[in-house]
């Protein structure tokens, strides 16, 4: 019997919505998109939701929202990126005559989930189990997941959807530990005009992208979705979901013994994926509700994320 089957006792007996208890909760596989689905949310970016959202764009105007990596970026707990310019082709130049082509380029050693990045359906488990219940045992590799890597991910060219949250509290950057609810988003959605559909990629604006520059203060605590605006954006079919911040969910969590679940529900239990790191800024303050929106991930085997720079086009 597979492991992604119900084996044993200490797996839940019945099927429903995942609760964010772990193991104790109803099983909460298979998913929507049905058992042998390998890309979640990404069912929804139809070519005629694609064809749709090229119609968006009408000034060719081009905005990245990714924020700069460097090695004193932000970066959660014991993540890294380090970055070392090779100079042996310019120093001892490997074409001394006739053209003498002289060249730098550079050796990083990272993790995937640093900077603006994906979070792949392969990244957070619910006790070990994956997107469709897919057990860690039949999935890692030292060198790769067998499953959900980043060259399996879809690419975005979709409609694209940024709620400014902090203006419905006339702050320009929401405290740490602010809970974004299903309201808010209802709130921002009809404040701005806009409604949320199937496919979208979603944005959400905290203002707390201000203190990129001050990995002290931006890394750790955030303002952040809530288990019911992740429930209330996941009914809604979006593809993937994003904000100003490092982790999107708030933190400190909502409750103390349910860590990142809003990732656990997006991620394995629905598979939504999750963009990081990203600047909201420029579009709330040009009032740029709706958009076309772009984002094509690296195609590394087995990746658990992808380093992406998201392109907003108006």
């Amino acid at each position: 019997m597979s492991a992604t089957e119900q084996t044993s006792a200490d797996q839940p007996t019945a099927t429903g919505a995942y609760d964010g208890r772990g193991s104790a909760s109803p099983q909460w596989w298979p998913s929507r998109y049905g058992a042998e689905d390998r890309i979640g949310a990404g069912n929804e970016l139809t070519p005629d939701r694609v064809l749709a959202a090229l119609k968006l764009a009408k000034e060719g105007r081009v905005i990245s929202i990714a924020q700069d990596l460097y090695p004193e970026a932000p970066a959660y707990g014991a993540r890294t990126f380090n970055q070392l310019i090779l100079a042996h082709e310019t120093l001892h130049r490997f074409a001394p005559e006739g053209s003498q082509t002289t060249a730098f380029e550079e050796l990083v050693t990272q993790t995937y989930h640093v900077g603006c990045h994906l979070d792949g359906l392969g990244h957070v488990h619910i006790d070990g189990r994956a997107y469709n219940g897919i057990h860690h045992t039949e999935n890692y590799t030292p060198t790769g997941l067998k499953n959900y890597g980043a060259s399996t991910m879809p690419q975005w060219v979709t409609r694209g959807v940024c709620l400014d949250i902090a203006s419905l509290e006339n702050a320009e950057t929401l405290p740490a530990g602010y809970v974004i609810t299903p309201e808010h988003l209802e709130q921002a959605c009809e404040r701005q005009g806009v409604e949320v559909g199937g496919g979208d990629a979603v944005l959400l604006h905290t203002g707390w992208g201000a203190l990129w520059e001050d990995a002290d203060a931006y890394t750790g605590k955030e303002p952040g979705a809530g288990w019911a605006a992740a429930h209330w954006l996941t009914d809604r079919r979006v593809s993937v979901v994003g904000s100003d911040n490092w982790g999107f969910e708030v933190m400190p969590f909502e409750k103390e013994d349910e860590i990142f679940v809003v990732h656990q529900h997006l991620l394995a239990e629905t598979g939504t994926y999750i963009i990081e790191n990203i600047r909201t800024k420029g579009l709330v303050e040009e009032g740029i509700s709706e958009f076309l929106f772009f984002m094509a991930p690296t195609k590394v085997r087995g990746a658990t994320g992808s380093m992406v720079n998201p392109v907003v086009v108006v």
